[in-house]
């Protein structure tokens, strides 16, 4: 596994233990760790995110900051720019997280991981989301270069 997934899921467990919710956590540790650089503004935005939507259980906080980073770096501000590129990735994202967690909701990862942490924690969830959305971006360039429909 590439060093930068796994610096990234310790950086994002030192954040869970100061305190931060998952998707504040997965943001900073992410960013930290693939050298994205994020405003303050961005960090404060991310707050909401946390248990599916401010303890919603919705879409998982991790999910949210990864669709978050993805179209930090491939999305568009003019209307006739291109949608498909940060699309795909999304959507492929979103197949990981079913592949990989068999959810993308905090409702449903939530009780998993609390009953198999010691601590009755989401750790598990932290560790495993920020490792998906990481590697996926360490790989979304390959992954447009692969994807037939996409215009380069």
């Amino acid at each position: 596994m590439d060093n930068k997934i796994i610096e990234a899921a310790e950086r994002c467990e030192h954040y869970r233990l100061l305190g931060y919710h998952c998707s504040e956590s997965a943001i900073r540790a992410i960013s930290e760790s693939l050298y994205i650089e994020i405003p303050e503004m961005l960090l404060k935005a991310s707050c909401g995110f946390r248990g599916g939507g401010g303890g919603y259980g919705g879409r998982c906080g991790i999910l949210e900051i990864g669709i978050i980073l993805i179209s930090l770096i491939y999305g568009r501000i003019d209307p006739e720019g291109d949608s498909e590129r940060y699309s795909y990735l999304v959507r492929e994202l979103h197949g990981r997280f079913l592949s990989e967690l068999g959810s993308c909701n905090c409702k449903d990862l939530q009780p998993f991981s609390k009953m198999n942490t010691p601590d009755g924690s989401c750790s598990i969830i932290y560790e495993k989301g920020t490792k998906i959305v990481t590697k996926l971006l360490l790989e979304a360039d390959k992954l447009l270069a692969a994807h037939k429909d996409i215009d380069k």
